[in-house]
């Protein structure tokens, strides 16, 4: 049984204490907010021990869960880490690089694990690719979402992008060599509307574009290879895979081929592949994912280094609009 702490009972505070109180080998022993609002809010809506002392929260705890705003990530974490206690970090890891450095050389000094809260990892549209090789040429991502003012203290490439950085770099295994990016402030103090283009060494070029002031919804992501055309949307969790092959006897499991393509000895088959992948809401199994690896003593599926990569390259991201 995992004793977890909850630190922040805000809209993703209360979403992921819902579903800690309903896992198994998981016990919540008490939940910390600066705010007597949402301690009373977390009493009436779930029956939780509440506390205003972080202390008393790690001394009782086995592991943390910190959902609190993105200034307050690095001192939340390393007073838990300190005492020796691993932890989960809602995404960015840290509001800086910097401290997201220390942060994580703290904890892999004291052999502490760190699990960032890149969801989209588990998202069932993205867990489809587990067991496919993927090898894409071009990538094209659109994020965007309707206006909320939850989270406008910081660019929408830490807002909403890094989502997609996080999964591109997860794919590719490799930073970027190149950068070009351009956003503008339209209703808050930090750019609204953003569009990288990612250069890696191995050719690969991916172009992503993120907003939060948009009159529709859209998290898709698209892959382009040499044989292949990927359309991932996150939104539905829906995988669409169609494929070229020179021979049709050879088409990848759970395949069928659905024409042709190309002309004289370019000719190959066109073939669609259903991914065999299983429900579940992704919060659920990122919480899930955090459990079983700190029961277990493993790494976690999307670690401090992981969400430290993805930070670092929202920073660039940054700094480029700042020189546009």
């Amino acid at each position: 049984m995992l004793k977890i702490g909850l630190t922040g009972y805000g809209y993703l505070g209360r979403r992921h204490l819902k579903h800690l109180m309903n896992m198994e080998n998981v016990r919540v022993v008490g939940v910390w907010d600066s705010d007597p609002t949402a301690r009373k809010a977390a009493r009436d809506d779930f029956g939780v021990h509440t506390t205003i002392d972080y202390e008393e929260l790690i001394e009782v705890s086995d592991a943390l869960d910190i959902v609190t705003p993105t200034s307050t990530h690095f001192e939340a974490a390393t007073r838990a880490i300190n005492s020796g206690l691993p932890v989960f970090i809602e995404k960015p890891i840290c509001a800086t690089a910097d401290e997201g450095r220390e942060l994580v050389n703290k904890a892999k000094l004291s052999n502490i694990p760190i699990q960032v809260g890149h969801i989209e990892r588990f998202n069932r549209a993205f867990r489809a690719l587990k067991g496919i090789e993927v090898q894409p040429g071009f990538i094209e991502v659109h994020r965007l979402a309707f206006w909320n003012p939850r989270g406008v203290d910081v660019a929408v490439v830490h807002d909403l992008m890094i989502h997609d950085l996080d999964l591109i770099l997860s794919l590719t295994n490799e930073l970027p060599v190149e950068i070009h990016a351009s956003g503008v402030a339209v209703v808050s103090e930090t750019v609204d509307i953003a569009n990288a283009r990612l250069k890696f060494k191995s050719s690969l070029v991916a172009n992503v574009t993120a907003s939060r002031i948009s009159l529709k919804q859209m998290r898709k992501l698209r892959m382009f290879g040499s044989n292949e055309y990927i359309a991932l949307d996150l939104s539905k969790g829906t995988c669409e895979y169609f494929g070229a092959s020179v021979n049709a006897d050879e088409l990848p499991p759970n395949s069928q081929a659905i024409g042709e393509v190309g002309v004289g000895s370019n000719m190959r088959v066109l073939y669609q592949r259903q991914p065999d992948v299983e429900e579940g809401d992704a919060m659920f199994l990122e919480l899930q994912s955090f459990r079983d690896a700190v029961l277990s003593g493993t790494e976690p599926l999307v670690t401090g280094a992981d969400g430290l990569r993805a930070l670092e390259l929202a920073e660039l991201i940054v700094d480029k609009i700042g020189e546009s």
